[in-house]
C-alpha cells in the first residue's frame, strides 16, 4: 500500500469509527432535514465541513496553532448541540438556507482541531506530514459521504415506506443527538 492509500483510508476510517462518534453525530445532526432531492446542496454542506477542518489541519501542521485538547474535546460535542437546536428552529429548517453552510464550516474549524491531534500523531516525525493533508482530507470526504447517503437512505425508507413525516424524523433527529451531545458535553467538561 503506498502512503496515499494510507492516509486516505486512516482519513476514511477516522471519520467512519464508531469509537469517533462525535463526527458521525454532527453529521446526523447536518443532514437532519435533507432527502434526496437536496443532494446537491448537502454536498455543498459537507464540503464546506471539510474545508473548516481542512484548514485548521493545515495551520496546525504549520504549528501556527496549538490547542488545550481538552477545550476542544468539549467544544466539539457543544457544535452538535447547536446543530441540533438550530434544526429544531424555522431558520434551520430551510434546506436552501445557507445558514447551514456557514455552520458546518465555521464547526468544521473546531472538529478539524480535533483532527489536528490525531494528524500529528499520525505524522510524527515524518517529513512528508503535508503530502498527507490531501489524501488524509480526501478519505475523510468520502466517510463523510458515505454517512450522509446512509442517513439519507433511512430518512427516505422513514418517510416513503413507512410514512414518517419529514418535521417528525428532523425532531426525532436533532432531540438524540442533541441529548447525547449533551451527554458528552458533560463527559468532557473541562473546567
Amino acid at each position: 500500500m503506498n502512503d496515499f492509500e494510507l492516509y486516505f483510508r486512516l482519513g476514511y476510517e477516522h471519520i467512519t469509527d464508531l469509537n469517533g462518534m462525535d463526527h458521525i453525530l454532527f453529521l446526523l445532526g447536518l443532514t437532519a432535514i435533507y432527502q434526496f432531492k437536496h443532494w446537491g446542496r448537502l454536498l455543498g454542506v459537507v464540503t464546506a465541513f471539510t474545508v473548516g477542518h481542512t484548514v485548521t489541519l493545515v495551520l496546525a501542521a504549520m504549528d501556527v496553532i496549538s490547542v488545550n485538547a481538552g477545550l476542544v474535546e468539549f467544544l466539539i460535542p457543544v457544535t452538535i448541540l447547536i446543530t441540533g437546536l438550530v434544526n429544531l428552529m424555522p431558520v434551520g429548517q430551510n434546506p436552501k438556507n445557507n445558514l447551514r453552510i456557514f455552520i458546518a464550516l465555521l464547526f468544521g474549524l473546531v472538529h478539524g482541531l480535533g483532527f489536528s491531534n490525531f494528524y500529528r500523531m499520525m505524522t510524527m516525525g515524518d517529513a512528508d506530514t503535508w503530502g498527507y493533508l490531501l489524501p488524509f482530507g480526501l478519505g475523510v470526504e468520502v466517510g463523510q459521504l458515505l454517512i450522509v447517503f446512509l442517513v439519507l437512505l433511512i430518512t427516505a425508507i422513514l418517510h416513503n415506506f413507512m410514512r414518517l413525516k419529514l418535521r417528525d424524523w428532523n425532531i426525532f433527529n436533532s432531540g438524540l443527538v442533541s441529548g447525547i451531545a449533551v451527554y458528552l458535553m458533560i463527559q468532557t467538561w473541562p473546567f
